[in-house]
């Protein structure tokens, strides 16, 4: 339609050209129309595209908890329990360099084996109400209001969630140069 008006406009016919106030009314009034047309098109996220982006992010950290268990955690605690009772054999000026690491390393251990169930419980949780959310939604069982306080409530679970992955990554792959570092020592 653009390609028509500016042919016209091109050709400097008399239906079209720019000293027509006719032909400059109606190319406002298209122009209004163009960009009522892109306004409409670039609406923000539903809630229902809002609630798949937080179940696709919930899923992408339950597979990444479940590869740093399955992985990254398994080896970890091997290494740590080898370097571990390896040092008795060093020198006490090596050990008390190492070992302030290796206590560190432990705590992450700890840590992980006892967050990292609540993590998964809490998923598991989040994925289940963000369902019934979505169901509540596509129902129109919830008002707006009651729909965005719960979705702004998910939001935030699934950060803290995202958060805590990207902590225990971070930590564990510290925790893995750490360990990487003293086996070279030895």
């Amino acid at each position: 339609m653009v390609g028509i008006f500016y042919a016209c406009f091109r050709q400097n016919t008399y239906l079209c050209t720019l000293n027509d106030t006719r032909m400059k009314n109606r190319l406002a009034y298209f122009g209004w129309i163009a960009a009522l047309i892109l306004l409409i098109g670039c609406q923000p996220k539903t809630d229902l595209d809002k609630i798949d982006a937080l179940k696709k992010q919930i899923n992408k950290d339950v597979k990444a908890l479940n590869e740093l268990k399955a992985n990254a955690f398994v080896q970890l605690e091997k290494d740590f329990v080898t370097c571990d009772s390896s040092l008795q054999y060093l020198p006490e000026k090596e050990v008390n360099v190492i070992f302030p690491k290796l206590q560190l390393v432990d705590a992450y251990i700890q840590q992980f084996k006892e967050v990292q169930p609540v993590m998964q419980a809490e998923m598991d949780s989040t994925l289940a109400r963000l369902d019934l959310l979505r169901t509540d939604v596509e129902t129109h069982y919830l008002a707006d209001s009651l729909v965005a306080i719960y979705l702004e409530d998910e939001t935030r679970q699934v950060e803290k969630l995202s958060n805590q992955v990207a902590y225990f990554k971070d930590r564990l792959g510290n925790c893995r140069k750490d360990l990487d570092d003293f086996k070279k020592k030895k």
